[in-house]
């Protein structure tokens, strides 16, 4: 990928005044590349799919959209698909795309576009809002047919965005084509998705960054949103803190967390002893003492 930069290496002057924003560059949550420090890519493939759920491993493909790119982000190409699943679309999914079985009656099977779709994606740069789940839905539905997808790079908008704009509220496609003043027809339409992702992706190109170089710190990042959040931390959140506290070993003889030790940890760490009245910047800061402890307790055991 050429030498690693830190964002501030990045030409800001460059940027439309939304990528800038209150901070320096070097106080963003991550890392990315200056594009004239990279390989040029041969092109991007722009993703979007709508699916039967959110689980890769069990859930399909009925839908989907690729815009091509080449290195500077002009068109070069679109592909939009409706795709037969093998079992009937949940109403819980048809209330988010609208799509419905008997859309699909008569659409292929991902197997039958598979081919094609692969000539589509083949040597480019892989870019979603959320890649990490639309590559791993994509490259499930290949694997089903047979064939390993790997593609030359990938790209995330959301991260790219949640790098550039980490103090912004929401960083859902809507969201942040809202800020920008890009339209987005039919969201949660798998072609009206793809055109505004395209959209925020030429805005990081024009930024002078290398997308595919992005890297966000997600602890920092995290870290960044709750600085100064007074809300009530949200009960994933809780949960999250008697998730890491058995990483970290608070348990009690017969391997269930122990309670006690949370609270107290809690308290020591925040001044506040009802784990269920932390704020969101607390719970950060219960969330990064019980990584330190559990990176502590790796490190013995493999010295022990």
């Amino acid at each position: 990928m050429g030498a690693r930069a830190s964002i501030s290496d990045v030409d800001h002057a460059r940027a439309p005044s939304g990528l800038r924003g209150p901070l320096r560059p070097e106080e963003l949550p991550g890392v990315a590349c200056a594009r004239e420090d990279v390989p040029v890519p041969a092109g991007y493939a722009v993703f979007d799919c709508e699916t039967t759920g959110t689980d890769p491993a069990v859930d399909e493909i009925v839908s989907l959209a690729v815009i091509r790119l080449d290195a500077d982000g002009l068109e070069t190409g679109r592909y939009t698909a409706l795709v037969r699943p093998s079992r009937p679309i949940p109403a819980e999914a048809t209330a988010v795309h609208g799509i419905t079985d008997e859309d699909v009656a008569d659409a292929p099977a991902f197997t039958g576009i598979a081919d094609t779709l692969l000539a589509l994606l083949d040597g480019l740069v892989f870019v979603a809002h959320n890649a990490r789940f639309d590559l791993a839905m994509l490259q499930q539905a290949f694997s089903r047919s047979g064939v390993e997808f790997h593609p030359a790079g990938v790209a995330c908008t959301l991260e790219a965005f949640r790098l550039l704009e980490p103090r912004e509220s929401s960083h859902r496609l809507s969201s942040i084509c809202a800020r920008r003043g890009i339209v987005l027809d039919e969201a949660h339409e798998a072609l009206g998705d793809v055109v505004a992702t395209a959209a925020l992706l030429r805005a990081v190109l024009a930024a002078g960054i290398a997308p595919e170089s992005v890297r966000l710190d997600e602890a920092r990042y995290l870290r960044m949103r709750s600085r100064g959040d007074t809300r009530p931390a949200s009960e994933p959140q809780v949960r999250r803190v008697f998730g890491m506290a058995r990483s970290a070993r608070l348990l009690r003889p017969d391997g269930s967390v122990d309670r006690d030790q949370v609270v107290a940890l809690v308290a020591r760490v925040t001044g506040v002893a009802d784990v269920d009245a932390l704020t969101r910047e607390q719970v950060q800061d219960v969330f990064d003492e019980l990584e330190r402890l559990t990176d502590d307790h790796h490190r013995l055991a493999r010295t022990a």
